[in-house]
């Protein structure tokens, strides 16, 4: 890049971070995220499902929640691909961002 292409760069840089703070692109508190993995004998595969962490909450906490509408006949909400699985789910790995501070 020559000089002026340079410099150019960097003001609409500059510029397009200044104005994306307002919305919400740059500098916004993002809720911590964790991939939950599950496996069960009646799926193909392992069932792997992200959630937010809530605030004060834990990765762990998030996927045993998980775990238990899994294993819930009761439960309406849907994952691994909306299957219709509802017993025999076993949680085998947590994998959460790095923790806030």
């Amino acid at each position: 890049m020559s000089g002026g292409a340079t410099r150019r760069a960097v003001v609409f840089l500059g510029l397009f971070g200044v104005f994306a703070l307002p919305f919400g692109g740059f500098g916004r508190d993002e809720p911590r995220r964790v991939t939950c993995s599950f496996s069960n004998p009646a799926y193909s595969g392992w069932c792997k499902e992200n959630a937010a962490v809530p605030e004060g909450g834990s990765a762990e906490g998030v996927c045993r929640g998980i775990l238990s509408c899994l294993n819930d006949p009761a439960c309406s909400k849907t994952y691994c691909s909306a299957t219709t699985v509802r017993s025999g789910w076993k949680l085998e790995a947590v994998e959460g961002g790095p923790e806030k501070k």
